[in-house]
């Protein structure tokens, strides 16, 4: 049975766009992005699309160099992540003045919440990881928690030990942050909504003088924050951020799949990884890991941009934010559900509603989220069901994602299906 848009509360993915974007969708879905020469014009809204993001995430963005690149759009985060990372690991490898033994090996610094996406471009680019396990009811990572790895002695670590063959000669004094190419970030966790410590962090690495990047991936909160927050600190204003990904399919509002990679300045992209092409009319510079893909989502993302602007995007944001805590109110003022059930996540930055089982329940639950999820299903809804990732793995969780479309009448409709489910569910425990 196929489920419906509107209905799904589990995805972040815009699933509704105004008539004319579906229109210029469909006369630019057959224009192929690489190809620059032939379609000049949808490269220079590409590059303008590039340098919109990058203005809002204050990078320093050459008004003089046209060439230079200061970003790439790509199918998703997924590939931005990548990317992104691929430019720190050659960066670290190629770091000037820093003579390196040939048993040293990569590391990643990230948070067992983050992206799949992290954890594929370890195995898929031979870089080893330093998970961050998240501390009980703290759901990012904090800036201690990076310190202590980054401090730690190779020769008091037997996974790096093991893992690069040193002996403890050849660790000596070393410290765990010499291998490490960059510490990830994620601002708007998957799970949560919450946001890691990035500006903590930041000033660590410029307390503790290491020469490590931080890449944000700012994946959900990316189109949140800069129309919503002034206090919260993560973008290229901090120094030690070199790099930020975004998914435009999710609060950029078009259809996906389309991500964004932006660099702090052209500096950070080493000229090796910038492939030059002839054979498509005409000079082309690419930086990607995918090549031919249709023109439409950048057109899309350019739509939204002229369409709403800044003051359009923050009406949206707010709009959303404002039904994530009505919501949340709703829940917790239920007769129905307050006995049973709470909400985790803030509310405070990210429109996400994360709902757990009451502790008083956890021993002998009269019902699981899993069975509230299948009843939920039955009315059209889907909702998803799953664990918090180390070292929070015993809370289960109930994620609802509110999105533009997400009205309050939908919102309303959800808590009266809400109530429904757990009054059957309940009726069928006691039974």
């Amino acid at each position: 049975m196929e489920g419906l848009p509107h209905l799904n509360v589990a995805s972040f993915v815009t699933t509704w766009m105004e008539t004319e974007a579906e229109q210029l969708a469909y006369e630019s879905i057959s224009k192929n992005l690489v190809n620059v020469a032939e379609y000049a014009h949808t490269e220079s809204i590409h590059r303008q699309v590039i340098a919109m993001t990058a203005n809002l995430f204050h990078a320093e963005v050459p008004v003089d160099d046209p060439a230079a690149i200061i970003g790439t759009t790509t199918v998703g985060s997924s590939e931005a992540v990548m990317l992104a990372l691929l430019v720190h690991k050659w960066n670290w490898k190629h770091r000037a003045g820093v003579q390196r033994s040939a048993k040293d090996r990569p590391y990643l610094i990230f948070g067992t919440h983050t992206h799949a996406c992290f954890a594929k471009f370890g195995r898929y680019f031979d870089v080893e990881v330093k998970w961050v396990h998240l501390l009980p009811g703290i759901y990012g990572v904090t800036a201690e928690q990076v310190r202590e790895i980054l401090e730690r002695r190779i020769a008091d670590d037997p996974d790096v030990m093991r893992t690069c063959g040193y002996t403890l000669e050849e660790a000596g004094d070393r410290r765990v942050g010499e291998l490490v190419i960059a510490v990830g970030c994620v601002v708007g966790t998957t799970y949560t909504g919450d946001i890691d410590e990035v500006a903590g962090i930041n000033q660590m690495l410029v307390e503790g003088g290491w020469e490590i990047p931080i890449h944000v991936d700012a994946a959900s909160g990316g189109f949140i924050l800069p129309f919503t927050s002034s206090t919260i600190e993560w973008d290229f204003r901090l120094p030690k951020v070199e790099s930020i990904n975004v998914s435009n399919h999710k609060y950029g509002l078009v259809y996906p799949g389309l991500g964004t990679l932006v660099f702090r300045n052209p500096a950070v992209l080493p000229e090796e990884l910038v492939v030059d092409i002839d054979y498509l009319s005409g000079e082309t510079r690419n930086f990607s890991l995918n090549f031919s893909r249709a023109s439409s989502s950048v057109i899309l993302q350019y739509f939204n941009f002229l369409r709403l602007g800044k003051s359009g995007y923050r009406q949206v944001i707010l709009g959303c934010l404002e039904r994530a805590r009505d919501l949340t109110a709703a829940i917790h003022a239920s007769p129905v559900l307050a006995g049973y059930v709470e909400v985790i996540s803030k509310t405070e930055y990210l429109p996400i509603v994360a709902v757990k089982l009451k502790d008083e329940w956890l021993a002998q639950p009269p019902f699981t989220l899993d069975d509230l999820a299948k009843r939920l299903e039955e009315t059209g809804w889907f909702a998803p069901v799953y664990h918090l990732p180390p070292d929070n793995e015993r809370v289960q969780v109930m994620r609802i994602v509110v999105r533009a479309h997400f009205t309050s009448t939908l919102a309303g409709a959800l808590v009266r299906d809400l109530e429904t489910a757990v009054r059957q569910l309940l009726s069928q425990s006691y039974a």
